[in-house]
């Protein structure tokens, strides 16, 4: 059964900021490839919403790599059937504390 994906506002905010990044250092052929991996991405983690690693700290909470240079951490809510997209940000940050 596949699982709906819901956006908090920070995870469309460091989308965004993504977005943002590519759209000053790389061509739209780039952020096109970005946005499909993403979607890809997306439509597999509606299939299969365990396939990235649990965080320690919460249960029902994972996190892991969207592609390369990108983090995606996510709340699955089983009983509601989504998985809630919590935070979306580059790699290359410091992680937060």
């Amino acid at each position: 059964m596949a699982l709906e994906i819901v956006w908090t506002i920070r995870a469309i905010k460091g989308f965004e900021e993504i977005i943002e990044y590519l759209e000053t250092h790389f061509t739209e052929r780039e952020i096109g490839k970005f946005v499909r991996q993403s979607n890809e991405f997306f439509e597999l983690l509606k299939q299969y919403p365990e396939m990235l690693e649990r965080t320690g700290r919460q249960t029902n909470v994972f996190r892991g790599p969207l592609n390369k240079y990108t983090i995606l951490t996510y709340r699955l809510k089983p009983k509601k059937g989504q998985i809630e997209l919590i935070n979306i940000r580059s790699a290359r940050k410091k992680p937060l504390k």
